[in-house]
């Protein structure tokens, strides 16, 4: 059964030439929006809502936060050349942030769709990268080591 944000995104899509429903759906949940009006200012909000998380997460392991365990922890994990890719994967996923902020004040319905179509491929090679990096996070946490080598001496 097709739900009515699907119904009026492929109205929208027809008109704008929008990604794939499904596809868009399969990343950012958009099918669970509330209601069909202002579609695309609403889909923008909810992959900025998705994207602040992210950028959230990069950002405590390109500017770790002493008093954060997971952050101090997970970052030695990393080389130099692979913080300098997570700053420029930061970068990219702010300006875009900064990008739908300005579309969703903007309010002009064709700037928004025209965003949407350039952003989604650009997405998936974001993702991509973003899964790299939490793959390592995620891994630094099955390595040996010593609570006086994680967090120092207490003494």
């Amino acid at each position: 059964m097709v739900n009515e944000i699907e119904k009026e995104y492929n109205k929208l899509s027809k008109k704008f030439k929008l990604p794939k429903f499904k596809e868009i759906d399969s990343e950012f949940e958009i099918s669970n929006l509330e209601n069909t009006r202002f579609l695309i200012r609403n889909v923008l909000r909810r992959i900025e809502e998705k994207l602040e998380f992210y950028i959230e997460v990069i950002g405590n392991l390109v500017h770790p936060d002493a008093s954060s365990l997971s952050s101090m922890y997970e970052v030695r994990y990393f080389s130099d050349d692979e913080k300098n890719d997570m700053y420029n994967l930061f970068k990219k996923l702010m300006k875009t942030n900064r990008n739908i902020i300005e579309l969703i004040l903007s309010s002009d319905e064709k700037k928004q769709a025209d965003f949407l179509n350039g952003f989604f491929n650009e997405w998936l090679i974001m993702k991509k990268e973003l899964l790299d990096f939490l793959n390592k996070m995620k891994d630094s946490w099955e390595k040996e080591s010593t609570i006086e080598e994680d967090l120092g001496y207490f003494g």
